[in-house]
């Protein structure tokens, strides 16, 4: 809670150039990092851990492309840029509708040649293991992205927090009930995206608001 309110703190000291495009993505996904990490906050305080962990994932997301521009300033323009990529993706989709209703709903705001010509577009676009190879964060992307993803995908390894199971390893019940022990690696993992958004965010904009070292010691003697 601490960490929270001086990262809040620091998005209301940011003083953004709109027509930088450094600066416009460094303070949104700023923003959206701390969003994203404060939601699972509150769902771990509603006993829901695997929700939680699905919405780090995101907050992941953000912090990997937060970083990478703080690391290389040149991709921030091409980052921006993506977004045709991403009306690309979804032209394609929109493309290969097979509802009746959902084609006739589509054809009322855009027509066909329309989407075909964005579905033609070559913008770049970025995956999330790029922007995370870009950050220097590889080791976050094989490591904490990939335990977030298990329960944001419903992997069947991660539905089995829904049963329990005898002593003989029997299931015998299904249980949906708020899950209030053993959250400690997900606030870890909190805590520490938003740690890493800091210091990120704080690069772009070179301010130090974040006293990350203590934090940094804090966390450690929590989880020794």
């Amino acid at each position: 809670m601490s960490l929270n309110e001086q990262c809040v703190a620091t998005q209301h000291e940011l003083r953004v150039n709109v027509d930088m495009p450094r600066e416009l993505l460094g303070g949104t996904l700023f923003a959206r990092t701390l969003a994203s990490s404060q939601a699972a906050v509150i769902l771990l305080e509603h006993g829901l851990p695997a929700q939680a962990k699905a919405v780090l994932r995101s907050a992941l997301e953000s912090l990997f492309a937060l970083a990478a521009i703080e690391a290389k300033p040149e991709l921030a323009l091409p980052l921006a840029q993506s977004q045709e990529a991403n009306k690309r993706s979804m032209a394609d989709k929109m493309l290969q509708w097979r509802s009746p209703e959902l084609k006739a709903s589509l054809s009322a705001q855009v027509s066909e040649a329309e989407l075909r010509e964005m579905a033609s577009n070559r913008t770049r676009d970025f995956n999330t293991a790029q922007l995370a190879e870009a950050a220097g964060m590889m080791d976050w992307y094989l490591s904490m992205y990939a335990l977030l993803s298990f329960p944001a995908h419903a992997n069947v390894s991660d539905l089995v927090a829904h049963l329990v199971t005898d002593d003989q390893g029997n299931i015998t019940e299904l249980k949906n009930e708020p899950e209030v022990e053993g959250q400690e690696s997900v606030w870890a993992f909190a805590i520490e995206i938003q740690m890493r958004a800091a210091r990120a965010v704080g690069g772009i904009f070179g301010i130090n608001t974040v006293d990350l070292q203590t934090y940094a010691k804090t966390l450690n003697g929590l989880v020794a």
